[in-house]
């Protein structure tokens, strides 16, 4: 009996060592899909146990493969993650640069200011938008002025990236570029201007966010459902402390007559 007890003590223990050595075995095959898919199971399976693989996949010969563990480091949220990620923001490939710029936002990485700098103005716009999250997540001087740089950015959801992090830290400098993506950006752009314009909390943006929740480009479009008008809304509720829901009217008539004189 005690032989069967022990046995169900270690063996499960066992198989998952034994489990672990087969995949990174298969780290080393000459198959970059069979790295991906052992580099996958290791991450998910065994956490606890994957940091060295993935610091050891963060510098394959595959474009696929360090995207996906570099984006494992920075959810590992382990200081020996910082320096692998920190060098993948200058990778070849864009990807790869766009999974670190996320990864160093996670990380906390305020060493990685500088290199950020020109992730700010990368060639793919989803490393840019990476960039502005994270450096508004870590802040301080240097970041603020790579935010405010980024409000000129020629991608609008590059640009909404940036605005939204100055928003997040109450920085005017972000009203003017939220308040034109607000009326001029796409739907879904439309829809995380307003709540930016909520985190910045200017009363200025109220009767813009009035407007938005009575625009009928915001009811309905062939991109998806009403989401622009619920941002709105999420916007104005944070603003005022109000809520009268999708109705543009009662928003109009509560602003009236309660607006600043």
């Amino acid at each position: 009996m005690l032989c069967f007890f022990l046995a169900g003590l270690f063996l499960p223990a066992f198989c998952a060592a034994a489990e672990l050595a087969v995949l990174a075995d298969s780290l080393g095959s000459a198959d970059p899909a069979v790295r991906l898919h052992a580099l996958r199971e290791i991450a998910v399976g065994h956490p606890a146990q994957s940091l060295p693989f993935l610091v050891r996949a963060a510098a394959d010969d595959d474009e696929y493969v360090r995207e996906r563990a570099v984006q494992g480091l920075g959810l590992s949220g382990r200081p020996q993650a910082v320096e692998p990620v920190r060098k993948a923001l200058g990778d070849p490939d864009r990807f790869v640069r766009w999974r670190a710029a996320q990864a160093a936002g996670r990380l906390g990485d305020r060493g990685a200011v500088q290199t950020l700098a020109a992730c700010a103005v990368d060639e793919f716009w989803r490393v840019r938008a990476a960039a502005f999250q994270t450096l508004g997540r870590l802040g301080g001087d240097p970041a603020e002025r790579l935010l405010v740089a980024g409000l000129d950015d020629p991608d609008e959801q590059a640009r909404l990236a940036a605005a939204a992090a100055l928003a997040a830290g109450k920085n005017g400098a972000a009203l003017p570029a939220l308040l034109d993506l607000l009326k001029n950006g796409s739907m879904f752009v439309r829809d995380g201007a307003a709540v930016a314009l909520g985190d910045l909390g200017d009363p200025a943006a109220v009767e813009p966010l009035i407007e938005a929740v009575a625009d009928p480009r915001n009811e309905m479009e062939l991109e998806g459902r009403d989401w622009a008008r619920w941002g709105a809304v999420k916007g104005l509720v944070k603003l005022t402390g109000q809520d009268f829901g999708l109705d543009a009217a009662k928003w109009e008539q509560w602003w009236t007559a309660n607006q600043p004189r």
